[in-house]
């Protein structure tokens, strides 16, 4: 096993609700054991606020360097603060939606932290606050929070009207940047989600409107998958895979049967069910084998992640430039403004 694949299956063996601290404290005592590689994958990952709260869950926090835990303990405080602020922000948001009539659901992040699921709230690293609202609302709610102090904005330099939100709505007062979004995924892919499903799915906790979990769950997963191209990468998301298990994804029938409908959702039950027991039940096919080996060869073999994934990279990148070159006027005219500004 190289050194990522280690890694890796120390980071789910850290995140993991079952008992095994046995072995993770065998692991631990190993006076080379490399702990860099934790935080550095970790933080890639975006879940070493949640490293913290399960090693101190598990008791295994005293294995670590003393500043090595002294660090985890304080970015974890700092998250735990920061996601306080991020509630009675998002608890703003809803009152002002709500007072104006704003058909919305939270997503994401904003929908978990909300919905209390973690022990700790200091689990989950936020980003901005993603809120789906109804087409035939959305340009109104987004006149509406820029009328509420989220008056700057931050998008594409050029137009791009088929974009599954629109542009970041920032406040110089408020913690967290605003999506508004009004599709959930990037075509073709569109309709694996039906948007009236998941406002009829709502419900509210806090005065706080959120997806059930069945849709939280097949969100973010079909959305790392296809807007994030975990699927063509054959990447993953710890922090997905963490979120999944907290709302027991792995026992909804309805979801997995779901998921098995499409290649994405199979991949993402194949790298799951590798990497947590948590998912052990979920029956596995060919496909999802032959996924599963794929991504190994992304972990282990550095002529993948050195080689074949940058040139995947760039396949994709100069395909979504030719894309919009042919199809999005206000793109080349952006292309041809800055021809103009580098030739000055």
């Amino acid at each position: 096993m190289g050194n990522l694949a280690k890694t890796y299956r120390i980071i789910a063996d850290i995140l993991a609700t079952e008992s095994n601290e046995s072995s993770l404290a065998i692991e631990f005592s190993n006076p080379n054991f490399d702990w860099d590689n934790i935080v550095v994958k970790g933080s890639q990952q975006v879940v070493l606020p949640a490293i913290c709260c399960r090693l101190k869950e598990k008791e295994l926090l005293s294995y670590l360097p003393e500043q090595l835990q002294n660090y985890l303990e304080y970015i974890t405080t700092i998250n735990r603060n920061r996601n306080i602020t991020l509630l009675r922000q998002i608890k703003s948001i809803s009152q002002i939606l709500n007072q104006n009539s704003i058909e919305h659901v939270f997503l994401k992040g904003a929908a978990l932290l909300a919905s209390g699921c973690y022990k700790d709230n200091a689990e989950r690293m936020v980003g901005d606050i993603d809120i789906l609202v109804k087409k035939n609302q959305v340009l109104e709610a987004f006149d509406l929070l820029k009328n509420n102090g989220y008056n700057k904005t931050s998008g594409f330099a050029y137009d791009n009207k088929d974009f599954r939100h629109l542009d970041r709505l920032i406040s110089e007062k408020e913690l967290a940047a605003i999506e508004l979004h009004s599709e959930l995924l990037e075509n073709p892919n569109r309709d694996l989600i039906d948007l009236d499903s998941v406002f009829n799915s709502k419900k509210i906790v806090n005065n706080i409107t959120i997806p059930n979990d069945y849709y939280i769950n097949k969100h973010q997963i079909i959305a790392w998958q296809t807007n994030n191209y975990g699927y063509y990468f054959r990447s993953i998301s710890f922090k997905l895979f963490y979120d999944s298990i907290v709302l027991n994804a792995f026992s909804d029938k309805e979801l997995i049967s779901d998921l098995f409908e499409t290649k994405f959702g199979q991949g993402y039950l194949a790298t799951a069910k590798f990497y947590f027991q948590a998912f052990s039940s979920v029956n596995c096919n060919s496909f999802m084998e032959s996924y599963t080996e794929s991504h190994n060869n992304y972990v282990e073999k550095k002529i993948f992640r050195k080689v074949l994934k940058p040139a995947k990279y760039a396949y994709l990148n100069i395909k979504k430039r030719l894309i919009l070159i042919a199809n999005n006027v206000s793109y080349r005219k952006h292309i041809l403004n800055l021809r103009f500004i580098f030739k000055k």
